[in-house]
C-alpha cells in the first residue's frame, strides 16, 4: 500500500476527528456494539493499517469468528507491506528504485488487473500516475499548485502502455516510470480478506476499509446495510442493501487543499492578471491526461461484486464524470452514483431504486446521462 498521505492540509473544524470516527460506524450501518444475535455473536475488531482504520466485523460462534478476524487482518498486514511503495523491502520499491522487474504473483496479478481497468477506460485510471501525485505534494505535508512545465515534464513519465507485462513478470519500457498501486489495492485487500474469512469458516461478514466496504453472505438473514457518506455534510446520502458486494467510494472531501484557480494561475503567468487568494479545492485524484486534479466531480461510488475492479472503476467515473455513466451500464455487472459539485446525484437505475431518498438530504437525483 502506498505511503501515509495527509487528508488535507487546510484547517479542520474540531468535531470532525470525532466525526471520522463516526463514520467507520456509519460505513457499516451499525452505531451498537458487538452483541448477541440469537445463538450468533457478532464479532468486530478495529485497527489501524494502510493508512487509515480498518474495521471488521464478522458473525458466527466467539471463537471462530475472532480467529478468522486475526487471520484476515494478518493477511491484510502481508498486502499493506508488499505493496507499499515507500517500503525498501517490498517488490514494488525495488520496481520503482532499482527497476527491478515484478516477479511476485499477486503483485503482478494486481498490476494485470490495474492495466485491463485502464484499457477500458481509455487510461482514465493510470498506476503510473506516482509522478504527478509527488509533484503535487500528497505523499508529503506540502501540497501547492506546480507550474505547468513541471506537470508538462512529470506528464512524460505517465502512461500505462510504459509497462510491459509478461507472464509472470512486469517490466517498463524506461527506468524513471514509477507506479503506485493505492488507487486499487486496497480493493485487492478487501476480496482477500473476504477469501481468508471463508476459508476460516465465516459466511457472514462486513468489512470496511477507510470507507470502502465489502459485505460478504447477511446478517441475521438480512442483507448487511452500507451507508453512503454526504461529501459535504455531516451525514449520509443512502444506504444500500448489499450482500457479497463491495461498495466502494471516491471523493475529493478527504485529501485536498486550497489553492487558485487554474485560469488565474495561467493568466499571471502571461503577465495578465494577478493571482487571488486561495479559493479552489484541489483533491489528490489526478487525471494521467492532464496532470491536473479533477473538478466538478466531489463523490463517486461503485457497487459490484468483484472490490478490485470497483476500486479502478470509482476513479474512472471521478474523473470522466457524467459521461462515463453510460459506459458503466455498458460494462455491466456494476452500479454507480456520482455527486458534482452543484450537489446533484446521478445514478445508474438499478443503485437508484436501492437507495433511501429519505437520507438524500436535499440532494437531487437524476438518472444516468441525464
Amino acid at each position: 500500500m502506498s505511503a501515509r498521505r495527509p487528508r488535507s492540509a487546510a484547517p479542520r473544524r474540531p468535531y470532525l476527528v470525532a466525526w471520522s470516527a463516526l463514520l467507520v460506524a456509519l460505513a457499516a450501518g451499525l452505531l451498537l456494539p458487538s452483541c448477541r444475535q440469537g445463538k450468533t455473536d457478532v464479532r468486530k475488531q478495529t485497527r489501524l493499517m494502510m493508512d487509515t482504520y480498518v474495521t471488521i466485523q464478522a458473525t458466527g460462534p466467539a471463537q471462530t469468528a475472532d480467529k478468522a478476524i486475526a487471520a484476515a487482518f494478518g493477511r491484510l498486514e502481508e498486502i499493506s507491506h508488499k505493496f507499499n511503495f515507500l517500503d525498501s523491502t517490498s517488490p514494488v520499491y525495488a520496481f520503482n528504485v532499482n527497476n527491478t522487474p515484478l516477479t511476485d504473483p499477486e503483485v503482478v496479478e494486481v498490476v494485470k488487473a490495474a492495466v485491463a481497468v485502464s484499457e477500458v477506460s481509455g487510461g482514465a485510471f493510470d498506476i503510473t500516475i506516482k509522478p504527478l501525485v509527488e509533484l503535487w505534494g500528497f505523499y508529503g505535508d506540502r501540497q501547492a499548485v506546480p507550474s505547468q512545465r513541471s506537470i508538462d515534464s512529470c506528464l512524460k513519465l505517465v502512461g500505462y502502455r510504459n509497462l510491459v507485462l509478461e507472464p509472470g513478470r512486469v517490466t517498463k519500457l524506461r527506468p524513471d516510470v514509477a507506479i503506485d498501486l493505492g488507487g486499487i489495492a486496497k480493493g485487492y485487500g478487501l476480496a482477500e480478506a473476504a477469501r481468508v474469512l471463508r476459508q476460516e469458516g465465516v459466511d457472514s461478514a462486513l468489512i470496511d476499509l477507510g470507507g470502502d466496504v465489502y459485505a460478504m453472505g447477511k446478517k441475521g438473514g438480512k442483507n448487511w446495510k452500507v451507508g453512503i457518506r454526504s461529501p459535504r455534510s455531516d451525514g449520509l446520502v443512502g444506504l444500500i442493501a448489499a450482500s457479497n458486494l463491495a461498495v466502494v467510494t471516491s471523493g475529493d472531501y478527504e485529501r485536498f487543499f486550497w489553492g487558485p484557480p487554474r485560469d488565474t494561475l495561467q493568466n499571471a503567468a502571461a503577465g495578465s492578471g494577478q493571482v487571488p487568494a486561495e479559493s479552489v479545492r484541489y483533491c489528490h485524484i489526478i487525471d494521467p491526461a492532464t496532470g491536473w486534479p479533477q473538478r466538478g466531480t466531489i463523490s463517486t461510488t461503485i457497487v459490484m461484486r468483484d472490490p478490485l475492479t470497483a476500486q479502478g472503476w470509482s476513479k474512472i467515473l471521478f474523473l470522466r464524470g457524467v459521461a462515463a455513466l453510460p459506459l458503466v451500464e455498458k460494462t455491466g455487472g456494476m452500479e454507480a452514483i456520482l455527486i458534482n459539485d452543484s450537489m446533484r446525484a446521478f445514478c445508474t437505475p438499478g443503485l437508484a431504486s436501492a437507495l433511501d431518498s429519505t437520507l438524500l438530504q436535499g440532494i437531487a437525483t437524476s438518472p444516468a446521462g441525464r
